[in-house]
């Protein structure tokens, strides 16, 4: 007996909140919650759902279906046609990012991606990371080939098993290419990082099985992005911060052209956030494999070791010069003020002693943790947070109001504002308070060193 006549119910129908069905006298059920679509099939139609197991107390969760011949009332809200950028000439190309958060992308491939890809009958191409590298490596060798090329006016789509990293790897190298992209890809993404700043921003809040959702029912959209320049000596920290490399080893650094004739800079690009300060430090001090066992908690963590250093000092005091330009028109929320410099409407804040400094296009950096509340998703805003010094408990007071929708930007002495340009000059002598985060990379600024951080454009779309 073949699988689908297996699977193909004799009877089914919608009771209250819960979908039933019969197979060979059988009868199973699921939660309308758990049901991920409905799509057309042969002769009937197909219902895609999750099935939790609770095996010794340990919950799994694997896709499933089950066929029926017609649609009861209560299953046309899930009722949807395989989207036209999942059948296009070339495989769907999944990414699976091994290192991601907790480790669990190839888990989640098996049990959810795999079988909804196959289930739907959607050709595919498997890519496994290996090293820090792969996507990127990837990135050159398939991607942006395809996209350079090809005369094809359907894009690739690429399916991400990852955090936000994997998404800022492919952004990398599309904007260092120097070839013309005929056609931008279509990024998706199934969270399995430890933040997924970007996956929660664009509604992916419920883990893996929201993606799949998106994934169907979503529609491609330009993805906004900032550009981070920084001073020649700047390094990207790997290797859970013991080692330095290059910020682009394949290529020379930048001529900048606002900066004098004989300095360099190095090119930096995001679509998170770009931070100094606690943010950057907690990321920074957080990303060992000890750490990332618990998840996002590790950010929690490491940010009370931070706030209370185990040598019982005071929390550091993050010492540097800042300067932005507003965007026009917009009113600062904040007690903070900002007095105006120069020309080009350049402000510059008073203090230079910080203690959290961080520009952001999203509106969340986890799930519930709302660190920008006016920002709207893919608008290509950029915003500028930043607070100084503070106690321990007033610093986690204000981190506990973004876990609480973010009413932390209308306390006191927060900077709150939309911006073009944000600078830092760093006057730090250690290294560790120089270290800076580009959407989850790390780079050690040098002594006497600085960071620029403007809006930028747009080389990949993404389906939310």
């Amino acid at each position: 007996m073949s699988a689908d006549n297996e699977l193909r119910a004799d009877i089914s129908s919608v009771e209250g909140s819960t979908f039933k069905w019969s197979i060979d006298n059988e009868e199973d059920q699921v939660e309308l919650n758990d049901i991920i679509c409905v799509v057309p099939k042969e002769s009937g139609h197909r219902v895609l759902f999750l099935k939790h197991e609770n095996t010794n107390g340990d919950i799994s969760t694997q896709l499933k279906y089950v066929d029926i011949s017609s649609i009861p009332p209560s299953l046309t809200p899930f009722w949807t046609d395989i989207p036209a950028y999942l059948q296009g000439p070339e495989p769907i190309q999944v990414v699976i990012s091994t290192r991601s958060g907790t480790g669990a992308a190839r888990t989640i491939f098996t049990t959810l991606v795999k079988p909804f890809l196959e289930d739907l009958n959607l050709n595919y191409s498997i890519y496994e990371t290996k090293s820090a590298q792969t996507i990127t490596e990837l990135s050159q060798s398939n991607f942006l080939p395809y996209a350079s090329t090809s005369t094809n006016s359907t894009p690739q789509t690429i399916l991400l098993l990852s955090g936000d990293g994997g998404l800022v790897d492919i952004l990398d190298v599309f904007y260092r290419n120097e070839k013309k992209i005929n056609v931008e890809p279509n990024i998706a993404l199934i969270p399995c990082g430890t933040g997924n700043a970007m996956a929660s921003s664009i509604g992916l809040r419920s883990g893996p099985a929201s993606g799949l959702k998106t994934l169907l029912r979503g529609r491609s959209r330009k993805l906004p992005t900032f550009t981070v320049k920084l001073s020649a000596g700047s390094q990207l920290v790997v290797n859970e911060g013991n080692d330095r490399v290059p910020i682009n080893a394949d290529a020379e650094a930048d001529t900048n052209a606002n900066a004098n004739a004989d300095e360099t800079t190095h090119t930096m690009y995001g679509a998170v956030v770009a931070s100094w300060g606690l943010h950057a430090a907690l990321v920074a001090d957080s990303d060992t494999t000890k750490y990332r066992e618990f998840g996002s908690e590790r950010f929690q963590m490491a940010a009370k070791e931070l706030l209370h250093p185990s040598d019982g000092s005071d929390s550091h005091r993050f010492r540097g010069k800042i300067t932005f330009i507003p965007v026009s028109g917009s009113s600062t929320t904040a007690t903070a003020t900002a007095t105006s410099i120069g020309v080009g409407n350049i402000r510059r804040i008073p203090e230079e002693e910080h203690m959290y400094v961080l520009t952001t296009m999203v509106p969340r950096l986890e799930k519930d943790f709302v660190i920008s509340p006016s920002s709207e998703v893919l608008s290509g805003d950029l915003r500028l947070l930043r607070f100084g010094p503070l106690s321990p408990d007033d610093a986690m007071r204000l981190m506990t109001l973004a876990y609480q929708g973010g009413g932390h930007v209308k306390e006191k002495g927060v900077l709150y504002e939309e911006v073009q340009m944000v600078r830092i000059e760093f006057d730090e002598e250690e290294e560790r308070w120089r270290r800076v985060c580009v959407d989850g990379k790390i780079v050690a600024v040098e002594k006497g060193g600085w960071m620029e951080i403007r809006k930028g454009g747009s080389v990949l779309n993404i389906v939310s």
